[in-house]
């Protein structure tokens, strides 16, 4: 053999060993990322090492899923104990407040009117 066909032939094989290496590496890369995802997205049970169990994907969802019923639920009325109901009762009172505090206001207006008159008798009314 030629010793030119036999360095061509070892540089081929170098850059193939070199190419499968780097492919290898890629794909060894590729595979533990897609394994990684897949033990999050379908969860991990508890393991000796003391580590809790770790919902999946879909465990996570029907929690969330189970969390807003309950915030959607707190946000109709329901015929007094929803936050809806407390807040709509909330404001009722704060309303009567209001009104009841406006009555005081034009009272104490019309008491403090009549004792500059008492007082004063040339002012006007």
């Amino acid at each position: 053999m030629n010793p030119g066909w036999l360095t061509a032939l070892t540089a081929l094989a170098g850059a193939v060993i070199g190419f499968a290496g780097w492919g290898a590496r890629h794909l060894w890369h590729i595979t533990r990322r897609t394994s990684h995802f897949l033990d999050d997205y379908f969860g991990e049970p508890a393991t000796r090492d003391g580590l809790p169990a770790r919902p999946g994907v879909m465990a996570r969802l029907a929690f969330h899923e189970k969390l807003l019923e309950k915030l959607v639920a707190e946000t109709q009325p329901n015929g007094g104990s929803s936050l809806h109901d407390v807040m709509a009762r909330t404001e009722r009172a704060v309303d009567e407040i209001r009104d009841e505090q406006a009555k005081m206001r034009a009272r104490m207006e019309q008491l403090e009117t009549q004792r500059h008159v008492r007082d004063d008798p040339g002012a006007r009314p």
